[in-house]
């Protein structure tokens, strides 16, 4: 699980951390994107299924369209809003979403180029 101990040394968060974090977004990332376009991120991370599987349980609640657009216009988490709960029970504040999805970008930046990388942006920023 390589992207486990990429977020472990580059945010300074412990496993269980990295795993549910990464997992979430994962997890919000294969929601949004059609499924021809996720398998092209997972081919980049072979163990993503084990990831998104670590990833605790929400109830994801989404905000709504018109606060989310606004949200993320003004510095907001838009979409990952709904996400903020669940994060919290990992110990991570609303900061740290920002910083793992800046990490999880660069990752994948790593791994499979700007194209996947692109992908990741559309969904996670």
């Amino acid at each position: 699980m390589e992207i486990v101990e990429y977020l472990v040394e580059e945010l300074g968060v412990s496993t269980r951390q990295a795993q549910g974090g990464a997992g979430l977004l994962l997890e919000f990332t294969q929601q949004r994107l059609d499924s021809e376009d996720f398998i092209r991120v997972a081919n980049c991370l072979p163990a993503i299924s084990d990831i998104i599987g670590k990833a605790p349980k929400i109830q994801y609640r989404p905000p709504r369209p018109l606060r989310e657009k606004f949200s993320s216009l003004f510095g907001g988490l838009g979409g990952l809003a709904g996400l903020a709960e669940t994060f919290e029970r990992l110990g991570c504040d609303k900061v740290m979403i920002r910083k793992f999805v800046d990490a999880i970008i660069r990752f994948f930046r790593m791994k499979g180029g700007e194209e996947i990388s692109s992908m990741l942006i559309h969904v996670l920023k």
